[in-house]
């Protein structure tokens, strides 16, 4: 063989091996097993996104916005640390950043949006209809607390959305509670998620918790309008039916997944402490079911005995006093967010405020008997200050008795409602510190107003 086809041989050799060498490499870089991450989730679905909306909806009802709320209400104390400046009414612009920006992320409206969008897509009115409860429920909150929000342009290509009035926001929540409930009651998707943790699926009590809904959203309009006494009195006489329809949160005895108040209490058990004014006020009225549901025994004297159950009051810093009891820090404890209990003294309100004071008596002891309190027999401004009182005890650590304070002026009527060094309850959150950096909408904490729009006087 010839030098020069020695030669020729090796350039075949080495055009065949470099061709074979770069086939091989491109095969391998462009396999799938190589672009494709098996463990990569690469479609989020509705269901997947349902269970971050729920625990999302769950803590933000049990946690800071709750824990304030009734502080300033004094069913509860702040009593260390920065909920006993909670107790003393100082609040600032980064106490609640993290709860408004959770509005809108990480389980809130943008993944309500979402799964509302995949489930008319797909034809699932049923799922879209809960989706769009959960909306007003969570929007209706944040609104109730902070006024103007972020909302039509909220979830858009809008990177600083504007602020919508109040106002806009409540009438856009009830049209959207009039399509969930349109969309509950169509029969049409034969799918709800199999990991719904408030009602399993069933949405005729959907159907009655957007009812009681709608009330509430109307019930904190009626100080602008009093027609909405009406239109709450209708909605609510559709709403939740019995309290083994109550919307609930969901809780195990999983330390991931247990009750908000309890996980806060594990690590700061000296924070919070009962309120006086709830623990006297419940010792009058001789309610020894709730006194011993809600609160800490320190002594075995009595149920109503003058150290069995103490309160704090505002700037006490009183840790010595009832703590929540077992009941209340249970891990698995499910707490009532839309209440048959809400429903009633919602209807008996504003029976009263429509002029129809034998309905509002009958709904008031409908509750109490529910309790085991005896029956009363009131009527006039008494009447209305009972129906005040027996929802501020019913709705225990519930953010709806801020808003009912507002309106109502109870408890802050009594004279036994304490001040602190003469400061008044704020009427309002101050908006988050981090959407006010990212935001130039949303006015420094010296332009905003220091009530919301439908709270006048």
């Amino acid at each position: 063989m010839t030098r020069k086809n020695i030669l020729s041989i090796v350039r075949l050799l080495i055009v065949f091996i470099t061709t074979l060498y770069m086939a091989s490499c491109q095969n391998f870089l462009d396999a799938e097993e190589a672009t494709v991450d098996p463990n990569r989730v690469t479609e989020v679905t509705s269901d997947l996104l349902y269970n971050s909306v729920q625990v999302k909806g769950f803590f933000m009802f049990e946690g800071q916005l709750a824990r304030t709320t009734t502080i300033w209400m004094q069913q509860l104390s702040g009593t260390d640390r920065q909920m006993a400046g909670f107790g003393q009414y100082e609040v600032t612009e980064g106490d609640h950043s993290g709860e408004m920006a959770g509005i809108y992320t990480g389980g809130g409206l943008i993944d309500i949006r979402k799964i509302q969008a995949d489930s008319e897509a797909k034809g699932r009115r049923e799922y879209a209809g809960m989706a769009k409860v959960w909306e007003a429920l969570i929007m209706g909150m944040a609104s109730s607390l902070w006024g103007d929000l972020p909302y039509s342009e909220a979830v858009s290509d809008v990177e600083t959305p504007k602020l919508d009035k109040m106002s806009d926001i409540y009438a856009s929540l009830q049209n959207l509670l009039d399509e969930a409930i349109a969309d509950l009651q169509s029969g049409v998707g034969g799918y709800v998620p199999p990991n719904d943790f408030v009602y399993g699926g069933d949405v005729n009590k959907w159907v009655e918790a957007a009812y009681t809904l709608k009330a509430r959203l109307y019930m904190h309009w009626a100080e602008v309008d009093a027609a909405n006494y009406g239109r709450a009195l209708a909605a609510a006489q559709k709403g939740i039916s019995s309290t083994a329809n109550n919307f609930k949160t969901y809780h195990t005895t999983t330390e991931v997944e247990s009750n908000g108040w309890y996980q806060f209490f594990k690590n700061r058990d000296s924070y919070i402490r009962s309120g006086r004014f709830l623990v006297e006020l419940l010792k009058t009225r001789q309610d020894t079911v709730r006194l011993e549901q809600y609160f800490e025994r320190l002594d075995g004297t009595s149920a109503t005995g003058p150290t069995a159950f103490v309160g704090s009051d505002p700037g006490d810093g009183n840790t010595a006093a009832s703590n929540l009891s077992d009941i209340y820090l249970a891990k698995d404890l499910s707490t009532s967010i839309l209440s048959w209990e809400e429903t009633q003294l919602i209807i008996a309100e504003a029976a009263f405020k429509t002029g129809d004071e034998a309905t509002a008596l009958a709904k008031l002891n409908e509750v109490r008997a529910n309790f085991n309190l005896p029956a009363l027999s009131v009527s006039g401004s008494d009447l209305f200050t009972a129906i005040a009182e027996e929802k501020y005890v019913a709705l225990f650590l519930n953010m709806e008795v801020y808003n009912d304070w507002k309106r109502t002026g109870y408890p802050e009527s009594s004279t036994e409602f304490s001040s602190y060094n003469g400061l008044d309850i704020p009427r309002r959150l101050l908006y988050g510190s981090g959407e006010r950096n990212a935001n130039p909408n949303i006015p420094a904490p010296s332009q905003q107003p220091a009530r919301n729009e439908n709270d006048p006087s």
